[in-house]
């Protein structure tokens, strides 16, 4: 059955091939018999279909539809231009408005505690000992042992965040109270603890299961002039234990931070 299709659909093939050749020898038989004139009607028809799709061109060109989808697309370039500058300066705003935030915190901590400003001027992440360089040193009269304070929020007295360790004459290397391994003797809820650092900002504390800790409790210590040095953010307590453990850390960003405020010890 297959096989009779296929030579059925040859036989037709080759019937169209035929008849498509017999028609051109007509046409090209005719066009000699009248010397050309069919020649001469294809191509006065041809040229009049292609002004006429000419004219049809310039009309729509000279209908300014093209031109003015080429100002839509100019004009949504534009503001897509816009949009992307005022973004940026909203960006630079807020940033701005940050650094101002801190600045003037850092004031309301100059008007109670005598001390300087001092950039930042290492990352808090570049060294795996907890400490990080600030721009300031004795020809500023810093020393060594000078507190180093990070603004807190809503003109709060700060938080005490590392100690000037080394010192030059234009920088001072600072030893994070939370440096790993570092032990601070601080206060929670008027009872005595050490602080043990865990770097990052971040410290624990083993405290008695009987005191009466919550999350939020400010953390100070007395050698540091009885200034914060953290907040209560977890409590971890066992049934059976005689402890608790409480996770501490800082209410600040370090890697946010851009200046610090350092206290002398000796004044």
């Amino acid at each position: 059955m297959m096989s009779l299709f296929q030579r059925s659909n040859r036989r037709i093939g080759r019937r169209g091939l035929i008849i498509a050749t017999f028609v051109v020898l007509l046409v090209v038989a005719v066009d000699v018999l009248f010397q050309g004139s069919i020649r001469a009607l294809v191509r006065a028809g041809g040229a009049s279909v292609w002004r006429a799709s000419s004219y049809a061109a310039s009309a729509i060109m000279g209908s300014g539809i093209t031109e003015s989808r080429r100002a839509l697309v100019e004009e949504n370039k534009a503001l897509k231009q816009d949009v992307t500058r005022l973004e940026l300066r909203v960006a630079a705003l807020k940033t701005f408005e940050d650094e101002n935030a801190k600045l003037r915190a850092l004031v309301r901590l100059a008007q109670e505690l005598p001390g300087i400003t001092a950039p930042i001027v290492s990352s808090f992440l570049a060294s795996p000992y907890g400490t990080f360089m600030i721009g300031a040193g004795e020809k500023e009269g810093l020393s060594v042992g000078d507190l180093v304070v990070a603004a807190g929020e809503g003109g709060g007295r700060g938080f005490v965040i590392g100690r000037i360790s080394e010192i030059s004459n234009r920088l001072s290397l600072v030893t994070q109270i939370f440096a790993p391994d570092a032990a601070s003797e601080a206060i929670v809820r008027s009872a005595p603890v050490v602080v043990s650092g865990r770097g990052g900002g971040n410290a624990r504390v083993e405290a008695p299961s009987t005191l009466s800790i919550a999350d939020g409790d400010t953390v100070v210590a007395p050698s540091l002039r009885g200034m914060p040095i953290g907040i209560v953010r977890e409590i971890s307590r066992e049934p059976a234990s005689a402890y608790q453990t409480l996770h501490i850390g800082l209410p600040i960003s370090l890697s946010a931070l851009q200046f610090v405020y350092v206290v002398s010890t000796s004044k």
